[in-house]
């Protein structure tokens, strides 16, 4: 039997390790904390060091044919409705056709062609009442409907918002009254209808992302959405996680005499010519006297790891150097997660490194908070194909530096020898709107302190 003062929290993958088993959230005396997780036990062995901690198996969910018919066919119309709001037609990209089989193109066929009729709100909301009508109907809802009748925990938390598993749970979580609270995971997942679960209140990185909220569902009151930031970026305040530049030059063999050029990857589907890029940048530094004073840290998106540069790689040995993630992998995404040492490894490469370059990462982000400057690639790698780098920079999330200028802009590849060259100079131009693009996104208060609050409000 669970008590009363135990927090219940559902943490569909990885993702949440990071931000609420690797900081001081979910550490809170005369409460116990149970996690509903699909980790694999020898995952389970590695994160389970704390012994007032219970880790609990997820029940497997199989989504009905129906379930899943509204549940696409809500994202696709609320993708629409978006993209009319915003007049922003890159937001459709987030749609996309799972699978090449000819029922699924047919099943995805019939989805487009319902969802044309539904783009009003309100036809919207009567689909999304449909879609919890249908997800009441499976075992998972019935199974945990009574888990949390028999058990009764004081609050159901999910560590992100856009698990599929999470609406069945949930709504048995609603059902058995039994309060629910959710955390918004990125920047850019509301533009995108990714709000899969609907919870009591909503936490937010700031008043920019509350008013996001507000504007794609404004059925949520205000009264539900807290703003208090996120744990994500909590660690670049940690000086316990400080390490000298020669204890990060010894870790991934670099040479400490000379400047670090961190080039931060990208999954292959936001960008497909990483690589390229990568080569570019090392022609321009290797063929000029930039090669005697500059390395680049190559630190690839960890999911995906280091093989598709590999070839790059092998032609600049000297130049490029691995600077991997520490992240525990597996076969399966959502067995993946950071080790904790990975918080120290990002964060004294932001604080040592002189830049970051990348195509519109976050990890522009993770610079500015260290007060370093931020390149963001913004030429065609090639312009015959369908993927135009002009798109990326046209994404809802990116208009968050409307009135500002905080990244540094290569918009030809021969730009980098005197961006590089005079990189003080540059970073001059766009460090305060760095700073106030940052504030925007999430201010300096709730970086710091988005444990404590986060820790205050699920344990009230």
């Amino acid at each position: 039997m669970i008590k009363n003062n135990n927090l219940l929290v559902l943490m569909p993958d990885g993702i949440g390790v990071r931000n609420y088993l690797h900081t001081n959230l979910l550490k809170i005396d005369k409460f116990e904390i149970s996690i509903l997780n699909k980790f694999k036990s020898d995952s389970l062995n590695n994160l389970n060091r704390n012994d007032s901690i219970k880790f609990l198996k997820l029940k497997p969910y199989r989504e009905s044919i129906a379930s899943k018919f509204y549940r696409e066919t809500i994202h696709l119309s609320r993708l629409r409705y978006n993209s009319n709001i915003n007049n922003n037609k890159t937001i459709l990209i987030n749609f996309k056709v799972k699978g090449s089989s000819f029922s699924k193109m047919l099943f995805y066929k019939f989805v487009i062609l319902y969802s044309r009729k539904k783009y009003k709100y309100q036809q919207i909301q009567e689909l999304e009442k449909k879609y919890e009508k249908h997800i009441r109907k499976s075992d998972v809802y019935k199974y945990y409907y009574e888990y949390f009748k028999a058990n009764r925990p004081s609050k159901l938390f999910c560590t992100h918002q856009r698990a599929v598993i999470a609406a069945p749970i949930f709504a048995a979580a609603k059902d058995a009254n039994i309060k629910t609270a959710t955390a918004i995971y990125s920047w850019d997942n509301l533009p995108k209808a990714r709000l899969a679960l609907r919870a009591d209140d909503y936490i937010v990185w700031s008043p920019y992302m509350k008013k996001e909220l507000k504007t794609y569902y404004p059925e949520i009151k205000d009264e539900q959405i807290e703003v208090l930031g996120t744990p994500q970026f909590q660690f670049h305040y940690d000086n316990t996680l400080f390490w000298s530049r020669s204890k990060l030059a010894a870790y991934y063999n670099l040479d400490s005499d000379k400047k670090w050029l961190c080039f931060s990857g990208d999954d292959k589907t936001t960008s497909p010519f990483d690589p390229d890029y990568l080569q570019d940048i090392a022609h321009v530094i290797s063929n000029s006297n930039l090669i005697n004073d500059w390395q680049i840290l190559l630190r690839p998106v960890p999911v995906e790891g280091f093989q598709k540069y590999q070839h790059v790689i092998d032609q600049f040995p000297d130049l490029i150097k691995k600077a991997g993630a520490a992240w525990s992998l597996s076969s399966e995404w959502t067995d993946a997660y950071p080790e904790k040492e990975d918080l120290a490894i990002l964060s004294n490469i932001c604080e040592h490194s002189e830049a970051v370059i990348n195509v519109g990462s976050t990890m522009a982000l993770d610079f500015g908070m260290h007060h370093k400057p931020a390149i963001y690639i913004n030429y065609e790698a090639d312009s015959s194909s369908h993927w135009s780098i002009k798109r990326i920079y046209k994404f809802q999330h990116f208009r968050t530096m409307n009135g500002l200028e905080p990244v540094i802009w290569l918009y030809e590849k021969e730009e980098l020898f005197e961006i590089l060259t005079n990189l003080k100079k540059y970073h001059q131009k766009t460090k305060a709107d760095m700073q106030q693009w940052c504030e925007r996104i999430i201010p300096e208060k709730f970086r710091v302190e988005s444990s404590k609050l986060i820790n205050q409000f699920l344990y009230k």
